[in-house]
Parts: structure tokens; C-alpha cells; sequence
């Protein structure tokens, strides 16, 4: 019989939790496990600048007919202006090209499936720990997966020198997926001078880069989050970049991405989109359209543009008044633990040092959900929810 042996998938970590929290009637109940961004209120409000772009493209009566397979020239072009800066197709020191993907996800599907294709028996290399998904992703396409080490767990930070060790064991011709900003899940990012270095040593060891770039302005503003990016696009001849507009445009169900390709050598550019174009084609064959439309119009309207700024430094400047609000409510409190840290990171996630015990802890006897990582998607915290999830994590740490 069909399926007769079929045994349920396990659920998925974070979305698995969004289950359970729903299925919660404790009117106090608060979810910081899933990663979406809500305002004071609770909400996922839709950008100002977004609703103005979607009456402009209600007006303009486009057909609903497929997107090339890349997806809409312009809007590819407005994109490499702003993650590799605008004068990028200009200088012609670099060459990048793009598709326009079922978001960031989509964007890391393309490339693990392309590259499969053309370097099967490599290993794939995460952060130690990475986001959820990106292992199933690579694995799913064929991959063996390893990690190498990030975060200092004592220390609530990032562990350079191991790091970098690490980075420099990797075999040649394998491949590396860095986080652009906002590291998900600690928060933690990398300066300048630490970019510079790990490029240097990828280009050195020849090891195959991808950088995954789902949050570009949250971190510190639209350009400043892209220096890492850009650094990599500089030193290493040949670079992936998987960027999302879910989190900075708030177009979470429209499900826009893109997957650049940046090389020095021009020559390779048709060839790889040819490819890259082919494998597309097996996995979802055309973009989504409408998601790229609003971010086009947004990108090409003065006026809009810098709404979206506006939207952009209003999210990003309450994620940071949350973070300095939850440490001062703890201190307050005379909780046991030390949560400055939590400060001085980036984006919506802290990878916050509470033990799976106390995560466990807090779900069963607060009804706060954070992933058993113990990452706390810091957007869900607002000044109405802040005194109990405060006041909760303080019960638990003493």
C-alpha cells in the first residue's frame, strides 16, 4: 500500500513553536520564536512606502503574464546598486549578475542546486550555529555539511581566533556560507578589519564563498550593512550573494529574493547565468512578479526611496530601544545574569544564554516561546509585553 510506512516529519524548530503558541490560551502568551517583524502593537504592518508603491502599480494595469526567467531587468539593476553600491556597473572592476528568486530562501535553493551540478563532492561550511534552515537547504541538494566555529558561548560574542582558524582547515574548492549582517542566530557581526581578513584567507584557499544577506538596514542603515558584502565582492574573484527583501521591505508573503553571481572575469558571466537560468527552471521556472514590482518602484522614485528609509529607521530604531529596554528592566530586577550583551547586537535576533532548561521553563510556566537555541527574536518584544517577558526570564534566571 502507497505510504503504508510513512512516518510524520518532525516539525520544524521555529514554525513548530508557532504551533504550539496558537494552540495556547494564556491571554499573556508571547511568541519570540518566529522571525517576523512586529511593531509596538503586536503587528506586521505593511510599510508606508509599500502602500503607496501598490496603489502606483495598480494604476499602471500590468499583465499577469510570467516574468523572465532572471526575473525583471530593472529591478535586478536597482538591487546590485544597492547591495554593491551605485556605482558598481559604472567602475567595471567587478562584474555581478542576478536572478530574482522566490525569496531568500529560493535564492539559497538556486545555488546549492547549481552548485551541486558543478561541484558535487564538496562540503558545505555554516556558522556554529546558523540559521535553522540553511542546512536542510544544502543537504536536501546533496550535500555533506559541517560547521565551523563562530560564537563564544561565555562570552556572548563572536570567537575570532577560532573563527578564523577554522576558516583556514577548510579544504580548497569546498564552499562557505557567511552571514552579511545581522548574524541570525546571535546578532553578532563581524567589523571591517575581520571582513578584509576572512576574504583574504577564502581567496587564498580558493574556497568557494556564498554570503546569505537577509537583512540589509537592520543593522546599522542601508549601505553601512553592506560593506561586508562589498569587501567580499572586492578582494575574492568570484562571489554568491542570496539577498531577501522580506524583513527590509516587509514583504514577507511576496516572496522576493535575488541570487547575485559577482566575478572579475566578464567572460563568465553568460555562462553561469545560462546555468544558473536552467536550474531555475527545474525548481519554480519564473519569479513571483509582484513583490519586485513594489520594490522596483520604490528603489526608482525619489520620494518613495526615502519613505522606505523612513519605514526602514523606524523598525530598526525600535529593535535597538528594545534591546537597551529589556537589559534595563533586568538590571532593574537584580537579575542574576548579565544581559548587556544583548545590547550591542544586530538585527532582530539575540542569541540571549538561556539554557534549553530555562527556554523549556519559560513556555510551560510563562508562555513565552523562544527557540531552545535559545535565540530570541528581539521584534517581538514591545513596551506593552516588555514588563512580564522581563519580569518572567528574571523568575527563571534566579
Amino acid at each position: 500500500m502507497l505510504f503504508k510506512d510513512l512516518k510524520e516529519a518532525a516539525k520544524d524548530p521555529i514554525l513548530g513553536l508557532s504551533e504550539e503558541f496558537n494552540n495556547d490560551s494564556n491571554p499573556n502568551k508571547v511568541n519570540l520564536a518566529v522571525g517576523v517583524y512586529q511593531d509596538d502593537n503586536g503587528k506586521t504592518s505593511t510599510f508606508e512606502s509599500v502602500l503607496e508603491a501598490e496603489k502606483i502599480l495598480l494604476d499602471m494595469d500590468l499583465s499577469k503574464s510570467y516574468k523572465p526567467i532572471d526575473g525583471d531587468k530593472e529591478f535586478l539593476k536597482k538591487s546590485i546598486e544597492m547591495i554593491f553600491g551605485e556605482k558598481i556597473l559604472e567602475e567595471k572592476k567587478t562584474f555581478p549578475i542576478g536572478l530574482n528568486t522566490p525569496g531568500g530562501t529560493g535564492a539559497l535553493k538556486l545555488v546549492s542546486e547549481f552548485l551541486n551540478e558543478f561541484s558535487s563532492k564538496s562540503t558545505v561550511w555554516f556558522s556554529n550555529p546558523t540559521w535553522a534552515n540553511h542546512k536542510p537547504i544544502f543537504e536536501s541538494s546533496g550535500f555533506e555539511t559541517k560547521g565551523y566555529q563562530y560564537f563564544d558561548v561565555d562570552n556572548n560574542n563572536i570567537d575570532f581566533e577560532n573563527m578564523i582558524s577554522s576558516i583556514k582547515s577548510i579544504p580548497s574548492g569546498d564552499i562557505i556560507v557567511l552571514h552579511g549582517c545581522c548574524h541570525n542566530p546571535t546578532g553578532c557581526d563581524l567589523n571591517v578589519d575581520q571582513w578584509k581578513e576572512i576574504a583574504n584567507v577564502l581567496k587564498q584557499n580558493n574556497i568557494i564563498t556564498i554570503c546569505d544577506f537577509a537583512y540589509q538596514g537592520l543593522a546599522d542603515g542601508v549601505e553601512e550593512d553592506a560593506l561586508g558584502v562589498r569587501i567580499l565582492s572586492e578582494i575574492l574573484d568570484d562571489i554568491f550573494i542570496c539577498s531577501s527583501y522580506s524583513k527590509n521591505f516587509g514583504l514577507y508573503s511576496e516572496r522576493v529574493g535575488c541570487l547575485f553571481y559577482s566575478t572579475k572575469d566578464k567572460n563568465k558571466c553568460e555562462k553561469i547565468l545560462s546555468q544558473l537560468k536552467k536550474t531555475a527552471r527545474t525548481i519554480y521556472s519564473n519569479p513571483p512578479a509582484h513583490g519586485s514590482e513594489i520594490v522596483k518602484i520604490i528603489l526608482d522614485d525619489d520620494h518613495l526611496k526615502k519613505l522606505w528609509i523612513k519605514d526602514l529607521t523606524i523598525l530598526r530604531e525600535r529593535i535597538k530601544d528594545m534591546r537597551s529596554s529589556l537589559n534595563s528592566n533586568l538590571i532593574k530586577l537584580g537579575c542574576k545574569k548579565d544581559f548587556s550583551f544583548i545590547v550591542d547586537q544586530k538585527g532582530m535576533f539575540s542569541f540571549s544564554g538561556i539554557n534549553s532548561d530555562d527556554v523549556k521553563k519559560l513556555k510551560d510556566e510563562h508562555s513565552i516561546y523562544i527557540v531552545g537555541s535559545g535565540r530570541i527574536n528581539i521584534a517581538g518584544i514591545t513596551t506593552k509585553n516588555i514588563d512580564y517577558i522581563s519580569g518572567s526570564i528574571n523568575k527563571i534566571i534566579s
